[in-house]
């Protein structure tokens, strides 16, 4: 249950940081791309914390803390990002299909980060340093799951 609620929740910021791109989407300047990159992805990561937070309180509560389903829960909202960024190494690689620009959308609160690194919305303008430095983002929303349960649930054992 609780990797449905964290994609749910990974779904839900998308759809939010989304919402912020397109609004800031006008702006060629890298300051702007750059304050909206932190934005988004600071929302990516609160909200996650806060999934992963409560998740701890309650189990905290009900004296069943399972650090397990919450690593399960961490690599399941990073393991789209994952499969997007294989899409786009295939696509790089191959040439047959263009999908650079539907995985700048398809994870929303990193597409200023994409966007500084390459504006070209051609998979073909890609190269292979380019796709060295999109593979940091991938562990960004785990970790947000993951990290936070750990912290809440150390605190807690330490009392």
């Amino acid at each position: 249950m609780k990797i449905i609620n964290a994609l749910v929740r990974l779904a839900a910021s998308e759809v939010l940081c989304l919402f912020i791109n397109i609004t800031f989407a006008a702006s060629d300047s890298n300051f702007m791309r750059v304050i909206c990159l932190i934005c988004t992805v600071l929302i990516m990561i609160f909200v996650l914390s806060d999934f992963s937070v409560r998740s701890a309180k309650e189990d905290i509560k009900a004296s069943r803390v399972n650090t397990g389903e919450m690593i399960k829960a961490g690599f399941a909202v990073s393991l789209a990002l994952t499969a997007s960024y294989v899409l786009l190494v295939i696509s790089v690689k191959s040439g047959d299909f263009d999908y650079y620009r539907w995985h700048e959308l398809l994870n929303a609160p990193f597409l200023q980060f994409y966007n500084l690194i390459n504006s070209n919305a051609a998979s073909s303008a890609l190269k292979g340093s380019e796709l060295a430095v999109m593979l940091l983002p991938i562990p960004v929303p785990a970790v947000s799951v993951i990290v936070p349960y750990y912290a809440v649930c150390g605190r807690s054992r330490d009392r």
